[in-house]
């Protein structure tokens, strides 16, 4: 596996990967792990969103592959031409420069000149553990001349916890190429227990949601805390017999680049700040 940097601090001990997206490919509390760890350096070739917490910009599918910004289209790689669109950017894949490695803290970045965005920018990633817990906190810089449109999201994969809970509320309504029409629904079946109270395992999980809270749960020591840029949660569970449980807060809508009112747009110079922090509650 690429060179990881360890972090711990009281019971909590973790490691980030520069080298896969600065991902923080593992988190553990008194030695058991709280994100669903990569065991298999093959399974990334299989499926890279389901360890750690990647990084996804933009986030989740983004319809054809195209958006319209502006009176202009942009392209993205067709990396999902089954569903014809474009899955979770490829910031994830990218390497990233360490400013800085202490026992509890890292610090990433990574410069984005074209090649992953058609719009420049910079992301800088910080990590720290504390005894209360670890954060990770993030500032996505637009480094070009011109407005840049954007979504932003983390595919937050947590080992399968017996329950969760999720402040979600409408439903965005998805095609049958699990892509929003625009439209919000209800809650309905097993979605109504998400916000109270849900069980994972053997169910299968899948939504995109409006966000009405930060704080998701995560069995019952455990909590999810986000800022509050981001807006919705995207859930998934790989079946429901994978062990794990992503729980992804995100800022914009999926295919927010193609919705009216579903991205951030930065102004030349302008910053996006996001963070979360798992934690004891």
């Amino acid at each position: 596996m690429t060179d990881l940097l360890p972090l711990s601090c009281g019971g909590w001990s973790a490691a980030v990967a520069p080298a896969l997206g600065g991902n923080m490919i593992r988190l553990d509390l008194d030695g058991n792990p709280v994100l669903h760890p990569l065991e298999d350096p093959a399974a990334l070739e299989r499926d890279p969103f389901l360890f750690g917490s990647p990084i996804l910009l933009p986030a989740n599918r983004t319809r054809g592959a195209s958006f319209l910004f502006e009176g202009e289209r942009f392209f993205l790689p067709l990396n999902e031409p089954e569903h014809r669109a474009h899955l979770h950017g490829l910031v994830h894949r990218q390497v990233f420069s360490v400013l800085e490695h202490r026992p509890d803290e890292a610090a990433l970045r990574f410069e984005n000149r074209g090649e992953v965005y058609p719009f420049p920018f910079r992301l800088t990633v910080r990590y720290r553990l504390c005894e209360e817990g670890a954060s990770g906190f993030y500032r996505i810089e637009n480094t070009g001349r011109r407005r840049m449109p954007l979504t932003f999201g983390l595919h937050t994969a947590f080992v399968e916890p017996d329950r969760f809970s999720v402040p979600v509320s409408a439903a965005m309504e998805r095609d049958a190429d699990f892509l929003p029409t625009g439209r919000y629904l209800p809650l309905t079946g097993d979605e109504l227990s998400y916000p109270t109270g849900a069980v994972s395992r053997g169910r299968y999980i899948s939504g995109y949601y409006r966000a009405f809270g930060r704080t998701a749960r995560i069995g019952k020591a455990l909590c999810y805390t986000v800022s509050e840029a981001f807006d919705h949660w995207v859930l998934y569970n790989a079946g429901g017999a994978a062990g794990l449980l992503c729980i992804e807060p995100q800022c914009g809508a999926v295919d927010g680049l193609n919705l009216p009112g579903g991205c951030r747009v930065l102004d030349p110079g302008e910053a996006l700040e996001l963070s979360w922090k798992i934690h004891l509650g």
